[in-house]
């Protein structure tokens, strides 16, 4: 499972940086990030197959964008011509948030895992009923979860200029679909 999940890492590196030789992004993809983030998650449930953590924790993980990776690391993020105080800001930004996200992602993570091993590994396992209330407390921390994901689009949008924030629509819209 561990060369799995090695060899996936290093292929995706490879697509980043080969893409980047024809890409122009602001800043390169932040790898570094992307294995600290896999180290904290963990190893993926049983019945996952690909984890995007922690934005899978998420309660709306597909409908919103992700506005610091759209400004900073797509390939046509340098279109913004950002400067650097705002390229300092967005990053201090993810560095909060996200520290913020990854903790409740992995209490959402947890508590999922441990559901997941009690109702699908054994035969008597407690009634559905009996995983309510995890599933409620799964439901709010999702929905705080996705807060943060909104105040961050909110604080990285106040630092882009309209200009730059209709030229990341243009190019952002488009990768996104």
């Amino acid at each position: 499972m561990q060369t799995i999940k090695t060899t996936l890492v290093a292929l995706s590196c490879s697509l980043l940086l080969s893409s980047n030789v024809v890409a122009d992004p602001t800043l390169p993809p932040p790898i570094q990030d992307i294995v600290k983030m896999e180290k904290l998650a963990g190893p993926a449930g049983a019945f996952t197959t690909k984890e995007n953590f922690p934005k899978d924790y998420f309660l709306m993980p597909k409908n919103l964008p992700y506005l610091v990776g759209i400004t900073l690391y797509d390939s046509s993020s340098a279109k913004l011509n950002l400067s650097k105080e705002q390229i300092e800001a967005i990053l201090k930004i993810k560095d909060e948030l996200m520290a913020k996200a990854a903790k409740k992602a992995l209490v959402v993570k947890n508590l999922e895992l441990e559901m997941m091993k009690e109702i699908s590994f054994a035969q008597n396992s407690k009634k559905a009923t009996e995983f309510y209330p995890t599933v409620d407390e799964i439901a709010k921390l999702r929905a705080e979860l996705t807060k943060i994901h909104l105040d961050c689009i909110e604080k990285v949008k106040a630092i882009l200029t309209p200009e730059q924030f209709e030229e990341m629509l243009d190019y952002g819209v488009v990768n996104m679909f």
